[in-house]
């Protein structure tokens, strides 16, 4: 008896330690975030004028920030330097360039490139091998409303 119990307690204990961790779940980048609710609701078209946009930027591993800017759209295209906003709220001329295989002759975004679909840019390689991509946030459209979902029938019928 005295031989079983410390073999049972290290064969309890192997099978406890063998036993692997769940992989750590992906947590959702700013960029997800954004990407996935206009994809899930849709935007308006951008009309023509100055717009505030989210400006995300991710690298290749995966790691994205999110700042805020605004852009000129015409045409539902992108027709101006985009600024990105300072804490004071003043705006700069965003300081990254677009890697140069998105360039023209002029140096400056090829002309199919600056489509705004569904509330957002398309997704370009600046110089350092960072992804942006604008999202036109204030184009949302509404969250589809939810059914309201009926009660059991005690809760309505009274008699």
């Amino acid at each position: 008896m005295k031989t079983i119990l410390p073999l049972i307690i290290c064969l309890f204990s192997a099978t406890v330690f063998a036993q692997t961790a769940a992989a750590p779940k992906k947590v959702a980048t700013c960029y997800d975030q954004w990407y996935a609710v206009f994809k899930e609701r849709g935007a308006a078209p951008i009309a023509d004028g100055t717009h505030e946009v989210i400006i995300s930027l991710r690298n290749e591993y995966d790691y994205a920030e999110c700042f805020f800017g605004k852009i000129d759209v015409k045409d539902g295209k992108l027709n101006s330097k985009l600024q990105i906003q300072k804490v004071d709220g003043s705006y700069e001329d965003f300081d990254k360039k677009v890697s140069t295989l998105y360039q023209n002759a002029e140096g400056v975004v090829k002309e199919e490139l600056r489509n705004v679909t569904n509330g957002m840019s398309e997704s370009l390689v600046l110089g350092d091998g960072e992804r942006f991509r604008l999202f036109f946030y204030k184009a949302l459209t509404e969250k589809a409303k939810a059914n309201k979902k009926a009660p059991a029938p005690a809760a309505l019928i009274k008699n």
